[in-house]
């Protein structure tokens, strides 16, 4: 194989990289059950990455913010609001549940 092929070969890789920042491709996944040991670290994520996916969709281009929708940071933020939102609703049951119902007035029982 020719000199210059190869060294096309290795430094091709290494452009397209460039593009990427290195912090993205870095991240650590987190799991759902992780986030629900961890409720408040999920809130503080959930609410960040709100405003970054408002912020990301305004700023980039829609083939990049569909990739980077793909990116292990907005699969976290997707697992962490996720998470919030169930916890947000079981909580709003639960105080419903505890909330003794109304007593039923007579006359209203017998109105059609």
């Amino acid at each position: 194989m020719n000199a210059s092929y190869a060294a096309v070969l290795m430094l091709v890789p290494a452009l397209w990289g460039c593009g990427r920042a290195p912090a993205e491709i870095d991240v650590q996944m987190k799991s759902a059950t992780y986030y629900a040991k961890h409720l408040q670290e999920a809130t503080q994520v959930a609410n960040r990455c709100n405003q970054l996916n408002e912020q990301e969709q305004r700023r980039m281009s829609a083939r990049d913010y569909q990739e980077w929708q793909m990116s292990n940071e907005w699969v976290n933020c997707q697992t962490a609001i996720s998470v919030t939102d169930a916890a947000a609703l079981r909580e709003s049951v639960l105080k419903q549940s505890r909330t003794p119902p109304a007593p039923l007035d007579a006359n209203a029982a017998l109105a059609p």
